[in-house]
C-alpha cells in the first residue's frame, strides 16, 4: 500500500492541479493523505470536492507549521512506502510507479527523485534542479550545513517513519530531519529521472532563491538542536528499526 503525504495551507491556486496528478497513480488499495493547517481560503472546500475514497482528509492537531502538518499526515498514513507532496507542485506521469521500482531494485530504505523548476504558470526555467554533479551520499555533515534534498521528490519505507518520529519540537525542516536521520541510518539512493514539476512562486513557503534572514547565532544553535536530537534518537535511545 502507498501513501501520499500532502500538507495543505490556502493553496487553492494550484491544488487541483496537484490533486489529480497524483490520484491518477494511485491503486484503488492506496490513499492521498491530507493534513490542512486550518486553511482560511477554498482548500478545503476543494478537498471535500472530490468523491474518491482514497483521499482520507484530517485537520492538523499538531503546534501550526509546514513541519507538523506534514508530521500530523505521516501520522495519519497505513502505507508501507510513503512519499511526501507538496500543495503546489505537478507530478509526472508514472512517478509513483518509477520510483517503487527504483527503491526495489536497489533494496532501498529511501531514496529521491529528480525534478525541473517552473514558474507559477508551469513554464521550465530549469530543467533539473538537481545537476549531473549532484551526490545524494554526500557526507552527513554537509547536508548539515546546507540541506540539499527535496522533501516533495522523496519516498521511503515505513520503517524510516517509525524510526523517526517524532519530529522534535523546534525542527523547522522536516524533511531536514528526514533526510539527516536517513543518511545515519538507513540506505539511501537517489535517481537522476525527473519525475515531476517543482513550481516556484511568489507565495512558496521555501522560495527558492529568497535570502535567508536567520542569523548566524539562530544557524549555529538550531544546527546544534538537531544534534543533539540526532545524537539522542541514535545513541542514548538506542532504538530498533
Amino acid at each position: 500500500m502507498i501513501s501520499v503525504c500532502m500538507a495543505t495551507y490556502n493553496g487553492q491556486k494550484y491544488l487541483k492541479e496537484q490533486i489529480d496528478s497524483i490520484l491518477c497513480q494511485l491503486g484503488d488499495n492506496d490513499e492521498l493523505v491530507i493534513s490542512d493547517d486550518h486553511s482560511t481560503d477554498a482548500t478545503v472546500e476543494i478537498i471535500k470536492s472530490y468523491s474518491d475514497d482514497r483521499i482520507k482528509f484530517y485537520y492538523n492537531e499538531m503546534p501550526k507549521g509546514v513541519t507538523h502538518n506534514f508530521e500530523n499526515a505521516l501520522l495519519k498514513s497505513k502505507g508501507d512506502i510513503l512519499f511526501l507532496a507538496d500543495q503546489d507542485d505537478v507530478w509526472l506521469p508514472g512517478k509513483l510507479d518509477a520510483l517503487v521500482d527504483f527503491m526495489k531494485q536497489g533494496d532501498y530504505d529511501v531514496v529521491e527523485c529528480n525534478c525541473a523548476l517552473v514558474d507559477e504558470n508551469l513554464n521550465v526555467t530549469k530543467d533539473c534542479y538537481y545537476d549531473d554533479n549532484f551526490k545524494q551520499d554526500k557526507p552527513v555533515w554537509q547536508n548539515f550545513i546546507k540541506n540539499s534534498w527535496l522533501g516533495s521528490c522523496m519516498a521511503f519505507k515505513r520503517s524510516v517513519l517509525l524510526a523517526s518520529l517524532p519530529f522534535p519540537d523546534k525542527v523547522a525542516a522536516h524533511d531536514l530531519w528526514l533526510c539527516l536521520f536517513a543518511q545515519i541510518h538507513f540506505k539511501c539512493g537517489y535517481t537522476p529521472q525527473v519525475m515531476q514539476l517543482y513550481r516556484r512562486h511568489s507565495q512558496t513557503v521555501s522560495f527558492a532563491g529568497k535570502k535567508s534572514t536567520n542569523s548566524l547565532r539562530y544557524k549555529l544553535s538550531y544546527r546544534t538542536y538537531l544534534a543533539w536530537h540526532l545524537l539522542k534518537r541514535t545513541i542514548f535511545k538506542q532504538k530498533k528499526y
